[in-house]
């Protein structure tokens, strides 16, 4: 089997809000669809991160095509190593690594596809028949707004709520959330690195009364891992991240300086399911929990559930609870009474709806 071409489909899809609606209500409505076609007709589909679509449809073009047509797509191992030694001199982390993460996650699902295997069966198989999934919550204006809308998701099953909110209003965020879904349910804070050392220190200690499962990035700059690691001995709320680290090398510089409690690799921007296998492999070794992250609605999300199902320590997926105008795979991947499974279908388990592609494709 040979890889013959690989293509780019971005998207503007809008989300479908409801009231309260979000500060940002034009955000998370691109999307990029990465296909991988070979000779034997099998078809492998991944999903870039959505920030600069042009910009990684002309890297995929322009570096990744002309490196792989031709190549045998069952051999991911060596063409992951192949492709990440030609962003030397371009930029080793960033736009590189999620074109890359793009085309692995499709390199495995044709592999699924040619084997009539799902991708967590040749990832070791099920350590679990189901993953909790946490609803991962846009900007709001105002606490009141948080709380409702984190009552609504609850209502609808989800098992954990993640805010997002900046640095002045996170602690008044998080109490209005714990007030309005009480103590059963799991509560996260992302301030996306909002907060100095000093700062984040302060919001810490008022933190602590509400019972966080993880306070998510709370330092600027995010890979400020020995201001992380010193705040991490003083607070009792455990302290994720890694989202914005790239590969398993990256994440080998996280574990030796012991910022986080648990790890957060996102698979469509970290290298893909070969390195987030990596990382897993780190976190078992360093005694740490993990918690893919998982911020979109394409083949990232399928990729994110074979890999934590897959794995012991994996104990959420995220999901942006709003749901999309129309989803462009089927199924979408969207949670049942609070917990994902994954289809037992060969390669990532999902067709490609390319009627909501043609419709909604950036021209």
């Amino acid at each position: 089997m040979k890889i013959t071409d690989i293509k780019t489909y971005p998207m503007w899809i809008p989300l479908r809000e409801t009231e309260p609606l979000s500060a940002y209500p034009k955000r998370r409505s691109v999307h990029i669809l990465v296909e991988v076609t070979t000779d034997e007709g099998i078809k492998g589909y991944g999903e870039s991160i959505p920030y600069t679509y042009g910009a990684v449809g002309g890297y995929i073009e322009q570096q990744l095509k002309p490196l792989l047509v031709g190549e045998d797509p069952m051999q991911v191992e060596r063409l992951w190593n192949k492709v990440y030694h030609i962003s030397f001199g371009h930029g080793i982390k960033g736009i590189s690594i999620q074109a890359l993460s793009a085309v692995e996650i499709a390199l495995w699902d044709i592999i699924g596809k040619a084997r009539k295997l799902p991708v967590y069966e040749m990832l070791g198989g099920l350590c679990k028949p189901k993953v909790k999934a946490y609803a991962s919550l846009m900007e709001y204006k105002k606490p009141e707004e948080v709380a409702k809308i984190s009552q609504r998701w609850v209502e609808e099953g989800y098992k954990g709520i993640k805010i997002h909110q900046g640095k002045h209003d996170g602690v008044a965020c998080t109490k209005a959330v714990r007030d309005a879904v009480g103590d059963d349910i799991a509560v996260m804070l992302d301030v996306n690195g909002a907060w100095t050392p000093g700062e984040a220190l302060k919001a810490a200690r008022q933190l602590e009364r509400y019972d966080l499962t993880w306070l998510e990035e709370p330092i600027w700059p995010v890979d400020d891992y020995g201001s992380l690691a010193w705040l991490r001995t003083k607070t009792d709320i455990p302290i994720a991240g890694g989202e914005n680290e790239y590969t398993h090398y990256g994440f080998k510089n996280i574990v030796e300086k012991h910022p986080y409690d648990l790890l957060q690799p996102d698979v469509i921007m970290t290298g893909g399911i070969s390195v987030c296998r990596k990382i897993f492999a780190l976190a078992e070794a360093w005694n740490l929990d993990l918690a893919t992250h998982s911020f979109f609605f394409g083949p990232g999300i399928p990729a994110s559930v074979h890999l934590s199902l897959s794995n012991n320590r994996s104990e959420w997926v995220e999901i942006n609870a709003v749901p999309l105008e129309s989803y462009f795979i089927d199924p979408a991947y969207r949670p049942e009474k609070g917990y994902l499974t994954a289809p037992n279908k060969p390669g990532l388990g999902f067709e490609v709806d390319w009627e909501v592609v043609k419709k909604y494709a950036i021209k």
